[in-house]
C-alpha cells in the first residue's frame, strides 16, 4: 500500500510541475539551435558562409507568440546547450557568438532573427 501511495504521490507531483517547452525543429543552418514551439524557419531567406577563418550564419524564423516568449525559451535553453548569455539576446559559447533579436507586436505574431559567428 506504501508503494501505491508512494508512486501516486511522484505521478502527482510530475504531472503538476511545470515543464520547459519541448523544441520539435531545429534551425537547418544551425542544426544545434532549438526553435520554440510555433516559430517556423524561413530556410529561402537563410544565409551560410564559411571559410578557413570562420562561419557566419544568418536564418530567419515567424509564428505565433511574443517576443517575450520567444525570449524566455532561450533564456531557458541555451545555458542546457552551453551557451552564457553576454547582454539580452546575445550568447557565447566556446568560439562562437549567438544573436537573437525578436521583433514583432505584443500579441504576435514574431520575427526572430538568428545571427551565428565563429572563429576557426
Amino acid at each position: 500500500m506504501r508503494r501505491i501511495l508512494a508512486a501516486l504521490a511522484l505521478v502527482t507531483s510530475l504531472a503538476t510541475t511545470a515543464l520547459p517547452a519541448l523544441a520539435t525543429d531545429y534551425l537547418s543552418g544551425i542544426s544545434d539551435l532549438p526553435l520554440p514551439d510555433g516559430l517556423v524557419e524561413a530556410k529561402d531567406k537563410s544565409t551560410v558562409f564559411d571559410s578557413a577563418v570562420g562561419k557566419v550564419v544568418t536564418a530567419y524564423a515567424s509564428g505565433p507568440g511574443t517576443a517575450d516568449a520567444v525570449h524566455d525559451f532561450y533564456e531557458s535553453t541555451l545555458p542546457q546547450l552551453g551557451w552564457e548569455e553576454t547582454d539580452e539576446g546575445n550568447w557565447r559559447r566556446e568560439n562562437e557568438t549567438l544573436k537573437i533579436d525578436v521583433l514583432g507586436p505584443a500579441a504576435g505574431p514574431v520575427t526572430a532573427t538568428f545571427t551565428l559567428s565563429s572563429e576557426n
